[in-house]
C-alpha cells in the first residue's frame, strides 16, 4: 500500500514546472471546450479514464427565486450538459461536490439529487460555505469516469 502512495506522489510534478511529467493519459479535466491531462491525486481503475467538471452555478433568474431545490437542479443540469459534451451521462458521475451556502437547505438538496438521478446517485460530499458567486446558494462540482 504505501509503495503505490509513493509511486503516485513520484508521478506528479507541479503544474508550473517545464519539466516532462509521468502523468497517466487517461486522466483529464473538462474545461468547457475539451478534455485536457491534468494529474491529480488518488486511486482509479486502470482502464477507465476520470473526467473532471469545474462547479457549475444555476442561472441568474433561478438564483433570483430562492428556490434551493431549482437551483440544485438547474446546476446538476449544467454539469449533465457538459458531461453530454465530454460523452458521458449522468450514470457515469462517480463523486460530486456540493457547496451549500445554508445547511439547513440540505433537504433541498437531497430531492433535487432524488428527482435528477434516478437510482444510481454519485458519492456526494456537502460543504457549508458563507457565501458564492452570483449570491447563488448552491455550486456543484463533479467528476466522472469515461469507461
Amino acid at each position: 500500500m504505501a509503495e503505490s502512495r509513493t509511486q503516485a506522489r513520484n508521478a506528479v510534478e507541479p503544474a508550473d514546472t517545464d519539466e516532462q511529467t509521468n502523468v497517466d493519459s487517461s486522466v483529464s479535466r473538462y474545461e468547457g471546450d475539451q478534455p485536457t491531462e491534468h494529474s491529480v491525486y488518488g486511486t482509479r481503475q486502470q482502464d477507465d479514464q476520470l473526467v473532471f467538471f469545474d462547479g457549475q452555478f444555476p442561472d441568474a433568474e433561478t438564483v433570483r427565486s430562492g428556490d434551493v431545490q431549482a437551483q440544485t437542479l438547474a446546476a446538476l443540469d449544467q454539469i449533465r450538459a457538459m458531461a453530454a459534451e465530454s460523452g458521458l451521462e449522468p450514470r457515469d458521475l462517480m463523486r460530486t461536490t456540493v457547496y451549500l451556502t445554508e445547511m439547513e437547505q440540505l433537504p433541498a438538496v437531497k430531492q433535487a439529487y432524488a428527482a435528477f438521478f434516478d437510482g444510481r446517485r454519485p458519492s456526494r460530499t456537502v460543504v457549508g460555505v458563507t457565501d458564492l458567486p452570483n449570491d447563488a446558494a448552491v455550486q456543484i462540482e463533479a467528476t466522472g469516469v469515461r469507461r
